[in-house]
Protein backbone atom coordinates (compact mmCIF):
# COMPACT_ATOMS: atom_id res chain seq x y z
CA UNK A 1 0.00 0.00 0.00
CA UNK A 2 2.84 2.37 0.79
CA UNK A 3 6.04 1.74 -1.19
CA UNK A 4 7.88 4.25 1.04
CA UNK A 5 7.11 2.25 4.21
CA UNK A 6 9.79 0.17 5.87
CA UNK A 7 8.99 -2.60 8.34
CA UNK A 8 11.26 -0.97 10.93
CA UNK A 9 10.66 2.73 10.22
CA UNK A 10 8.80 3.21 13.52
CA UNK A 11 5.85 4.90 11.80
CA UNK A 12 2.16 4.21 11.29
CA UNK A 13 1.27 4.83 7.63
CA UNK A 14 -2.30 6.15 7.58
CA UNK A 15 -4.71 6.39 4.65
CA UNK A 16 -7.97 8.27 5.12
CA UNK A 17 -10.29 7.56 2.19
CA UNK A 18 -13.07 10.06 1.46
CA UNK A 19 -15.99 9.73 -0.94
CA UNK A 20 -16.28 5.97 -1.39
CA UNK A 21 -18.66 5.39 -4.28
CA UNK A 22 -18.85 2.58 -6.85
CA UNK A 23 -16.87 4.61 -9.41
CA UNK A 24 -14.39 5.83 -6.83
CA UNK A 25 -13.83 2.25 -5.64
CA UNK A 26 -12.54 1.43 -9.12
CA UNK A 27 -10.10 4.34 -9.20
CA UNK A 28 -9.01 3.64 -5.61
CA UNK A 29 -8.41 -0.02 -6.47
CA UNK A 30 -6.31 0.97 -9.48
CA UNK A 31 -4.26 3.38 -7.35
CA UNK A 32 -3.77 0.68 -4.73
CA UNK A 33 -2.70 -1.87 -7.35
CA UNK A 34 -0.07 0.48 -8.83
CA UNK A 35 1.26 1.52 -5.40
CA UNK A 36 0.20 5.16 -5.58
CA UNK A 37 -2.87 5.18 -3.30
CA UNK A 38 -1.48 8.11 -1.34
CA UNK A 39 -1.59 10.23 -4.52
CA UNK A 40 -5.31 9.61 -5.15
CA UNK A 41 -7.41 12.81 -5.00
CA UNK A 42 -9.75 11.35 -2.35
CA UNK A 43 -7.04 10.00 -0.05
CA UNK A 44 -5.31 11.81 2.78
CA UNK A 45 -2.00 10.12 3.65
CA UNK A 46 0.18 10.81 6.66
CA UNK A 47 2.61 9.07 8.98
CA UNK A 48 2.68 9.22 12.76
CA UNK A 49 4.06 7.44 15.79
CA UNK A 50 0.68 7.63 17.55
CA UNK A 51 -2.89 7.97 16.24
CA UNK A 52 -6.24 8.40 18.01
CA UNK A 53 -9.39 7.95 15.93
CA UNK A 54 -12.97 8.51 17.05
CA UNK A 55 -16.37 8.85 15.40
CA UNK A 56 -19.92 9.69 16.37
CA UNK A 57 -20.97 6.58 14.42
CA UNK A 58 -20.29 2.94 15.41
CA UNK A 59 -17.45 1.97 13.08
CA UNK A 60 -15.28 -1.19 13.14
CA UNK A 61 -11.59 -0.88 12.37
CA UNK A 62 -9.12 -2.81 10.23
CA UNK A 63 -5.62 -3.03 11.69
CA UNK A 64 -2.88 -4.59 9.55
CA UNK A 65 -5.50 -6.42 7.50
CA UNK A 66 -7.24 -7.90 10.53
CA UNK A 67 -10.57 -6.89 12.04
CA UNK A 68 -9.89 -4.57 14.93
CA UNK A 69 -11.96 -3.05 17.72
CA UNK A 70 -14.74 -0.52 17.22
CA UNK A 71 -13.88 3.18 17.43
CA UNK A 72 -12.55 4.95 19.37
CA UNK A 73 -9.09 3.46 18.96
CA UNK A 74 -5.63 4.53 20.10
CA UNK A 75 -2.72 3.10 18.09
CA UNK A 76 0.96 3.68 18.77
CA UNK A 77 4.28 2.27 17.66
CA UNK A 78 6.09 0.15 20.22
CA UNK A 79 9.73 0.12 19.03
CA UNK A 80 11.61 -3.14 19.55
CA UNK A 81 8.51 -4.63 21.19
CA UNK A 82 8.69 -8.02 19.48
CA UNK A 83 11.79 -10.16 19.75
CA UNK A 84 12.57 -12.01 16.52
CA UNK A 85 14.91 -15.02 16.54
CA UNK A 86 16.73 -15.66 13.29
CA UNK A 87 18.67 -18.92 12.77
CA UNK A 88 22.38 -18.68 12.06
CA UNK A 89 23.51 -19.27 8.52
CA UNK A 90 25.29 -22.60 7.94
Amino acid sequence: MSPDAEVDDGLIHCFVIRNISVFNSLTLGTSLFFGNLKDHKDVDYFTAKEVYVRSDEAIRTNVDGEEGPALPIHIRVLPRHIEVIIPEEV
